[in-house]
């Protein structure tokens, strides 16, 4: 019996890439990437400007040709089948990339007619994504005049206008003011949420730790690492701290409390105590806390920090991270 049942990978993966480089002259800007992104998640490229995550989005979105290597999107060759990834997904580019001189119901009309949409579906579709992105209100102001927001919610409309099955965001919360930045990331969710899969790339660590489900870490073109943010920290965070500060201590104290809590390090910063451990014992907190109030020394304050994708980046790549 003859079936149309597609095989058990392009079932499962969005995209997948192997080897996958990318050279300009003598630089290297994507170096051998390997990678996999199943169908439905919400993936991540993290890493600092300049780390290569624009570049692969670039040729995953059939904008660059890679030098070497291969990667299918939706389930199709870039190089061989670039026409029908086109047909398959969308983008969210860094900067706005529409028309200011046209009203959003004007700027997705435009783009519906590029893909053949015909026009009563395109209508309907055009305002139900501006409901969905809340500009319906604006749908006959020209964009020109928007906030850094509600541009970006527009690109995320247009992105969405053909149905795409994976949707590309490039660092598409950069520039904007707080309120926006998440608004814009509770619409990610909600799009993913709806079974659409978003390739998303940031250089802000919280919000890659807060979003995405699982991330890729970039630093100079390479994937330095990749998983949950969870196991991500778990690998490679240098474990959790335990910080304190007292009304008083010496050395003695200090190794009492490394002892105690089972500390790989202790350290004094400035007056504060930070105690490094690779996971907390039930209970250590009340019991470093019972501990030193039966020495009679005050506790001033006592918390444990979780260790953070900034601490796992630093440990990756041996440098401080710059969020701009």
């Amino acid at each position: 019996m003859v079936t149309n049942n597609k095989n058990e990978d392009e079932v499962k993966y969005a995209i997948e890439c192997k080897n996958l480089t990318k050279k300009f002259g003598n630089f290297t800007a994507v170096n051998s990437s390997d990678l996999k992104i199943k169908k439905g998640e919400l993936f991540g490229f993290l890493g600092p400007n300049g780390a290569g995550k624009t570049t692969t989005i670039k040729i995953l979105t059939t904008l660059l040709s890679p030098t070497f290597g291969e990667a299918k999107v939706a389930g199709f060759d870039i190089k061989t089948g670039a026409a029908s990834v086109r047909a398959r997904i969308g983008v969210v580019p860094q900067e706005f990339a529409l028309f200011g001189e046209l009203t959003p119901m004007e700027n997705l009309w435009y783009i519906g007619e590029l893909f053949g949409m015909k026009k009563d579906g395109l209508k309907k579709r055009s305002e139900e994504l501006l409901k969905k992105v809340e500009l319906f209100d604006k749908k006959d102001i020209a964009a020109e005049g928007f906030s850094g927001g509600m541009k970006q919610r527009l690109s995320v409309a247009a992105g969405l206008l053909h149905t795409p099955e994976i949707l590309f965001m490039d660092e598409p919360t950069t520039g904007l003011d707080p309120q926006s930045r998440i608004a814009l990331r509770e619409l990610t969710k909600s799009l993913n949420d709806s079974g659409i899969t978003v390739v998303y790339t940031t250089h802000d660590m919280d919000e890659a730790d807060k979003l995405c489900q699982r991330i890729a870490i970039m630093d100079a073109g390479k994937i330095k690492a990749e998983g949950t943010p969870k196991e991500l920290k778990e690998k490679y965070g240098g474990g959790q701290k335990i910080e304190l500060r007292l009304s008083r201590y010496d050395a003695r104290l200090l190794e009492e409390l490394k002892k105690i809590s089972g500390a790989k390090s202790v350290l004094n910063k400035n007056g504060i105590i930070e105690l490094k451990i690779d996971a907390p014992k039930t209970g250590i907190l009340h019991k470093l806390s019972r501990f030193l109030a039966e020495k009679g020394i005050e506790v001033d304050e006592i918390r444990l920090i979780e260790s953070s994708l900034e601490d796992v980046f630093i440990n990756l790549t041996k440098k401080e991270v710059k969020n701009t």
